[in-house]
């Protein structure tokens, strides 16, 4: 059967399992779904149908028919986030779209809040503030829910380390949990695993009481460089660190207005006045702006998720390397000579941004049952490294990536000279290109690796799903070419009658749903801030 007759064959497929739930081109509700994603490149990708499901049983549903057919490629994508085209979007494929499934439930003890998988942490944030309670999330509200770091982080540890219980579709359609009891080995592989396993449609997030708190963003004039970075040095400390205490550190560049510096600041203690630990930042002038305030997770996420607005081309890509105040300031002075490639990109903002992880936020993860990061014993603070770029034009795409790609790589090369370089990569921030799961260490890689044989025997995830960062090289563990799609609906395809409702391109087999509401795009001199990919 010709690719394209099989691609149909299988929407028709997933169209009788689950009647009213895919779309296809030109549909209304396949449309909505490509323009809803973050970056440009990931929405540009044309999957042959969209399946929009609403619970597990209908995903379950899903994967046993995308699992007979091992030469077809699919997607799963949660809130859509993440930038590089194909993490979580396909061309001449199946896309899953679990936006329907965005239910947020807090337990009757309020230990713990069940979330869906395809809810945007803002939804998280709006019933947990109601409650005066918090969990350990992301930091833009528009970003879908999963690991990564947090404004508790130092507190709670990693978002990942927080994650009490999944629920999860393996590749035979059986719906499984996975908490500390059952299934432990499936519950540590998913907390930085990727996607390897199965589809996640719920999370049981810990859950606890938070007061509202001191916290914004200040502006500064790029002339206060110098200070910043030492002020930045000395509060990536070993020992002695403030665990209430959260830092995003940011220098942005736009053709039209030059560079400019952002500290994000977040105190989570019930405190009115400025804390001590951010008065070095504070004391820094000129300012240009300051949002500094008391308020909640969901005013704080908010204002953090303008400085990354949608409709715009992205990019990320990541590395990380010991604290050490030289070498802040040779990474700043290649990122600063970078921007100068790019003066006559349309619309760009090109941003550098330094991350503290220290101690305190790696030592939270062993008590609370480990995760697969690889730096439970993690000793020295250490910094993450992240280069951003938003733009306009396809035309640009080559120049945007190959001055990232350039710009990493000499800071890489930098800090291996300096003795200074880390192996990890911070998987929310990272490009499609870059290798994720080799940071964690081999112990690790090994331990995923066996949990992936277990639970996906098949290789459906490695083989099925391009999307995410694999476990293995492809062909290494299960697949196949063949295809197996039930006889009625290759009658489908070849014009003959079956008992079903058949599919066209304009057909929409789905009721519309709503887009996130769209968020304000700041100045463009301050578009420069990013958070984590879902």
């Amino acid at each position: 059967m010709a690719q394209g007759d099989a691609l149909l064959a299988v929407c028709q497929a997933l169209s009788n399992a689950l009647p009213g739930k895919l779309s296809m081109p030109n549909s209304d509700p396949y449309t909505s779904s490509l323009r809803s994603y973050f970056s440009l490149q990931e929405g540009e990708l044309a999957p042959s149908c969209v399946l929009q499901p609403a619970n597990a049983q209908e995903v379950a549903a899903a994967v046993k028919v995308l699992a007979t057919t091992p030469s077809l490629k699919f997607a799963v994508r949660g809130g859509g986030h993440t930038v590089w085209a194909g993490s979580a979007n396909i061309q001449n494929g199946v896309t899953i779209d679990m936006r329907l499934i965005n239910n947020v439930e807090v337990s009757a003890d309020k230990s713990y809040t069940s979330v869906g998988a395809g809810a945007l942490w803002r939804d998280v944030y709006t019933v947990l503030d109601e409650q005066g309670l918090a969990t350990s999330g992301g930091r833009a509200s528009q970003v879908g829910v999963g690991g990564g770091l947090s404004f508790f982080s130092a507190r709670k540890g990693f978002v990942c380390d927080n994650v009490l219980e999944w629920e999860v579709v393996l590749s035979d359609g059986r719906i499984v949990t996975a908490n500390a009891k059952t299934n432990p080995d499936l519950w540590l592989a998913l907390k930085g695993g990727s996607n390897n396993f199965g589809i996640v449609t719920r999370f049981n997030l810990a859950t606890f009481e938070q007061p509202r708190f001191y916290g914004g963003q200040v502006f500064y004039n790029i002339s206060t460089v110098p200070e910043q970075l030492k002020a930045f040095s000395e509060f990536t400390v070993a020992t002695g660190y403030d665990d209430y205490a959260s830092l995003i550190q940011s220098y942005g560049y736009t053709a039209g207005q030059g560079f400019g510096a952002i500290n994000g600041m977040r105190y989570t203690a019930a405190v009115e006045a400025p804390p001590k630990v951010f008065q070095p930042f504070l004391n820094i002038q000129p300012q240009l702006l300051s949002t500094m305030r008391v308020s909640n997770v969901s005013d704080f996420t908010h204002e953090q998720g303008q400085f990354s607005p949608d409709g715009f081309r992205q990019l990320y890509r990541v590395t990380s390397f010991r604290n050490d105040l030289n070498f802040l300031n040779d990474g700043y002075k290649l990122w600063e000579s970078s921007a100068s490639k790019l003066s006559n990109v349309a619309d760009v903002v090109w941003s550098l941004t330094y991350q503290p992880i220290v101690p305190a936020i790696t030592s939270k993860s062993g008590p609370l049952g480990g995760n697969m990061l690889g730096l439970d014993g993690n000793t020295a603070p250490f910094v993450l490294c992240l280069i951003t770029g938003s733009w306009s034009n396809a035309a640009d795409d080559r120049l945007m990536s190959s001055t990232a790609v350039k710009l990493i790589d000499d800071i890489e090369a930098g800090a291996k000279r300096a003795g200074i370089y880390n192996e990890y990569k911070y998987l929310n921030y990272a490009d499609g290109s870059q290798n994720v799961i080799d940071g964690y260490g081999s112990e690790n890689k090994q331990k995923m690796q066996a949990v992936s044989r277990k639970y996906d025997r098949k290789g459906v995830f490695q083989n099925q799903v391009p999307g995410g960062y694999k476990l293995f090289a492809a062909g290494e563990v299960g697949g196949g070419n063949e295809t197996s799609v039930p006889p009625s609906t290759i009658s489908a395809v070849r014009g003959e009658p079956v008992p079903t409702r058949g599919l066209d391109s304009t057909q929409a087999l789905a009721e519309p749903t709503a887009l996130p509401t769209a968020l304000a795009s700041p100045a463009p001199a301050a578009r420069h801030i990013t958070d984590g990919a879902p």
